[in-house]
């Protein structure tokens, strides 16, 4: 009887059996961010590491900028950052999430200040958000809607001055 060949199926049946169960999510409903749809939880920290989740900012809009001072597109657009979170600070109905990407915030806190700009920063823990966003690089920004749709998803550097 060859067992060789039987040992060798049921091995690879159990083989394909473990990496089934091992991508599974275990009951937890990962959501990813698309727009036009409700935009997904996410939790940020900011610079005394308060935590500030996307439920705690219902009927506000939402911008949610990741960019890092060792980006050279996020070095140009920061000027036009600067500009929009003047323009939007006292805005009640309006939050300023920059989420630093990949950087110590130490590091980007000292560019920040070496470069005129007083930008609030946040950071993400273990890159959480930046997963559910299916966050590509840097700087790329999200606006989520007063009512939690996802409006707007911008990829790479843009006009701040039209928001």
């Amino acid at each position: 009887m060859n067992y060789r060949g039987i040992i060798l199926g049921a091995i690879a049946v159990i083989g394909l059996v473990l990496i089934i169960f091992s991508q599974q999510d275990k009951g937890a409903v990962v959501r990813r961010a698309v727009v036009g749809l409700e935009a997904p939880e996410f939790r940020v920290l900011d610079k005394d590491g308060t935590e500030t989740r996307l439920s705690q900012l219902k009927d506000k809009t939402v911008f949610v900028h990741y960019w890092a001072s060792w980006c050279k597109e996020c070095r140009e657009e920061m000027p036009g950052i600067q500009a929009l979170y003047e323009r939007k600070k006292a805005d009640q109905s309006f939050v300023f999430i920059s989420v630093i990407y990949r950087e110590d915030p130490k590091v980007s806190k000292q560019w920040l200040i070496d470069n005129g700009f007083d930008i609030p920063i946040y950071v993400d823990p273990k890159g959480e958000a930046a997963r559910t966003y299916g966050l590509t690089g840097v700087p790329e920004t999200f606006i989520v809607e007063p009512n939690g749709i996802l409006k707007i998803r911008i990829l790479g550097p843009t006009d701040w001055s039209k928001i």
